[in-house]
C-alpha cells in the first residue's frame, strides 16, 4: 500500500514571515558639534523588514530625531538600508541613512542682510545599536549615529558632525499569529 504525502499550501505553516514591522521610540542624547552643549530629544521610526536571509534580517528604516537645547534645536528626517544579525536574544544592527535636517539657532547671527536664524540640510547619518529581547515582540534598544550636515552653502560652507546616542524600546509586529483561511 502507498501512502501518499501531498500538502496544499494552507495545511504547512509558515515560521517566517515575507515581511514584518517594527515600531521604535528612544530618548536620544544629541551632541551637536554646534557649540559645547548637548540636547536631548527623542527618536521615533519604523523598520519594514524584509524577508531574513539566514541570520541577517535586511530592512528599510525611517526615523525622526526631535532634539531642542539652549543653543541650537535639531531635527531630522532619515530614510535607508538596515541590516540586522540574529544572535538569539541580542540582535546587533548597523545602518546608513540620508535625510533633512533643520536647525534654529538659539542666538540668530545678524547680517546686514537680516539674522541668520535658521538653516536646512541634507543629512547623511549611520550607525550601530542593538536590540536586546526581553519578550517575544519587546526588546531594549541602544544606539549610536554619527551625522554630517552641510550648511549655508557657497564660501561661507559649515560642515556639522553632531553625533546622538539613543535609548529606548522597540515592538516587532507578529503577523504569523494571524491566519488567513482554514486547515484542512
Amino acid at each position: 500500500m502507498a501512502i501518499s504525502i501531498a500538502a496544499t499550501a494552507q495545511e504547512i505553516p509558515t515560521k517566517q514571515q515575507a515581511a514584518s514591522l517594527q515600531l521604535f521610540g528612544a530618548y536620544s542624547l544629541v551632541q551637536t558639534h554646534y557649540g559645547t552643549a548637548n540636547n536631548s530629544g527623542v527618536s521615533v521610526g519604523a523598520d519594514l523588514n524584509l524577508r531574513p536571509l539566514s541570520l541577517v534580517q535586511p530592512s528599510l528604516e525611517v526615523r525622526g530625531t526631535f532634539a531642542s537645547g539652549s543653543t541650537v534645536t535639531e531635527n531630522t528626517y532619515d530614510a535607508g538600508p538596515r541590516l540586522e544579525f540574529n544572535l538569539n536574544r541580542v540582535r546587533p544592527y548597523i545602518y546608513a541613512e540620508i535625510g533633512a535636517g533643520s536647525i534654529t539657532f538659539a542666538h540668530p547671527v545678524i547680517y546686514p542682510s537680516g539674522p541668520y536664524s535658521h538653516d536646512n540640510s541634507i543629512v547623511f547619518s549611520g550607525g550601530i545599536g542593538a536590540d536586546y529581547m526581553i519578550a517575544r515582540q519587546w526588546a531594549l534598544r541602544a544606539d549610536i549615529m554619527q551625522q554630517r550636515w552641510n550648511l549655508g552653502g557657497g564660501a561661507t560652507t559649515t560642515v556639522l558632525h553632531p553625533r546622538i546616542y539613543s535609548f529606548g524600546v522597540d515592538y516587532r509586529f507578529d503577523f504569523n499569529t494571524f491566519h488567513v483561511g482554514h486547515r484542512h
